[in-house]
């Protein structure tokens, strides 16, 4: 990892991630898991904003117009991107796909600052299935986006991102961090903290 991979990792550990094994988390897609990421404790945090603006801006500069996913968890790390792109010359605008049309006024699918055939990137906090991915990257290809680049913060390594890359075949699909590099940070820093202690 680099420096600042590292810092945001210690940020998710710290924030975002929890560990429940004798009463399992109940996950969207119903499944049950000893682990659970709330991201947005993360996503959401001053500090973590501007690393994760510039970890994600550096997977797809150059290559979009603008960058959003399924509201609320794609919501933080869109803006995250377009506030830090601005300064780097490639300005990257960013956007919000609902989980409903809105039922009034121009009933649209997306939000934001993206028209149609833009080049885009579609951003997750965290992938399990991939359901929601690909939802995001349905509603963009109908809103006639070109889905260029697939990133999300955390894979839990359960087979979404694979789903996923099988969608978009020749798109770029990457995770900024793998569960199993949060489970070994997490066990390295307890560790740490019982010597300590």
């Amino acid at each position: 990892m680099t420096s600042r991979e590292e810092l945001l990792a210690e940020l998710l550990v710290t924030h975002s991630f929890f560990y429940r094994p004798r009463k399992p988390f109940v996950l969207s897609s119903g499944k049950t898991s000893p682990f659970y990421f709330d991201c947005r404790r993360t996503t959401m945090l001053p500090e973590a904003m501007p690393l994760i603006g510039r970890l994600v801006f550096e997977r797809i500069r150059g290559a979009v117009d603008a960058v959003g996913g399924l509201t609320m968890g794609a919501d933080p790390i869109a803006c995250a991107v377009a506030y830090y792109s601005q300064g780097r010359g490639h300005p990257v605008a960013a956007f919000s796909v609902r989980k409903e049309a809105k039922s009034h006024g121009m009933q649209r699918w997306v939000e934001g600052a993206v028209v149609a055939r833009s080049r885009v990137a579609v951003v997750e906090d965290v992938v399990t299935t991939g359901d929601s991915t690909l939802r995001a990257i349905a509603r963009c290809r109908e809103e006639c986006f070109r889905v260029e680049r697939v990133i999300t913060l955390v894979d839990r390594e359960e087979g979404g991102m694979e789903r996923t890359g099988a969608e978009v075949r020749a798109v770029r699909t990457s995770a900024i961090f793998q569960r199993s590099e949060i489970d070994a940070l997490w066990k390295r820093l307890r560790r740490k903290a019982r010597r300590a202690s």
